[in-house]
């Protein structure tokens, strides 16, 4: 500030701009469909779609088609960067549940992050979904599970998976791409799009949820069982149909309640602090430098935590500690340590009033 010796009061101030994140956001989804006869597509393969136009290029509205379509165009509507889809059926027929292991390994198998989502119902088949998402997440892959199951198997289900991971509905809803039909699905449908195009620190209560005209009603008793359950819930509010809150599965740890993970924010800012670091650290190796110093890493990876910082992911980190493997000296071990901020879902207001 320039020194003055006039009286006054005398100010300066610092605009910083809030980082904001322009990744691309990608979908997963596999099912039974039916596709065009021409295409020659076999069942198990993956199909990238960018639009509508591609959709229809490839699959027909027939059969299980119909819901396969739906649900499509739901996602594809709904902004994201691509699509990713595995007819498990090509002829419009329901697959069998030991069908869909093979579908959501060549989802999983894709090298982005994303949303998933398959159109089964069955328990075995939503285990093998949690499995291999958290495995593809622990390999560089990023993903959040949306499953469907019917509304009386729902806390049950929720109680099974257990699973920071897993999103669960279980309303049946009106889709504005599927006319008078309803489904569990469409619910899930909408979970996947939110979720996909959002930032990691969004508030999903009260969210408006594009696609659906209507959604089934709960009463609010059973809307505070499901959410204790760790099911997400919809309702209609002024002719729309809009999510209560989007919680996760994971609701115990080691058999004791745990409420730590119920919200989608934790594991989705998570990934986003884990994958910035990585690119960064990545860009490092791919310099056409030779060696690079541990100082250097730290510093880079201190920058990207500050970075989060500011964007309000991580209230306050330790100095990153960097040093060589003792098995091996051309591995490098990058240590963190921080507090994640978390996302306010209620305020509790107590009032003394004296008269």
């Amino acid at each position: 500030m320039k020194k003055s010796y006039r009286p006054g009061v005398y100010s300066q101030y610092d605009i910083i701009s809030k980082p904001k994140s322009y990744e691309q956001r990608y979908a997963f989804f596999c099912g039974g469909a039916k596709v065009r006869e021409e295409k020659n597509i076999p069942a198990n393969t993956v199909v990238q779609l960018h639009s509508i136009e591609e959709l229809k290029e490839y699959f027909l509205e027939e059969g299980s088609g119909k819901v396969f379509c739906s649900i499509a165009r739901m996602l594809l509507e709904s902004g994201i960067s691509g699509l990713y889809v595995v007819p498990i059926t090509t002829d419009g027929s329901i697959p069998a549940a030991e069908d869909y292991a093979a579908a959501i390994q060549k989802l999983c198998e894709i090298k982005k992050s994303g949303v998933i989502l398959c159109d089964s119902s069955e328990q075995s088949v939503l285990q093998v979904l949690k499995d291999k998402t958290q495995e593809a997440s622990q390999n560089q892959r990023e993903r959040v599970a949306v499953a469907a199951v019917p509304k009386s198997d729902a806390q049950s289900v929720a109680q099974s998976l257990n699973c920071e991971r897993m999103v669960l509905c279980c309303q049946e809803s009106g889709s504005s791409f599927a006319g008078e039909e309803k489904s569990v699905l469409f619910s899930a449908a909408a979970v996947v799009a939110m979720l996909a195009v959002s930032q990691p620190d969004d508030r999903f209560y009260s969210r408006k949820m594009e696609g659906l005209i209507s959604t089934e009603q709960l009463e609010e008793s059973e809307i505070e069982t499901l959410l204790q359950s760790g099911v997400t819930v919809l309702e209609e509010v002024e002719s729309e149909v809009v999510c209560i809150r989007c919680v996760t599965t994971r609701t115990q740890t080691g058999g004791e309640e745990d409420r730590t993970f119920v919200s989608i924010n934790t594991v989705l800012m998570i990934d986003d602090i884990i994958r910035a670091v990585r690119v960064q650290l990545s860009a490092l190796l791919k310099d056409s430098r030779i060696g690079f110093s541990e100082d250097s890493i730290a510093s880079q990876v201190a920058v990207i935590l500050d970075e989060k910082e500011q964007q309000g992911f991580v209230t306050e980190f330790e100095p990153p500690v960097v040093y060589a493997s003792e098995e091996d000296p051309t591995v490098c071990v990058v240590e963190l340590e921080f507090h994640l901020a978390s996302v306010p879902s209620q305020i509790y207001l107590t009032a003394h009033i004296s008269i």
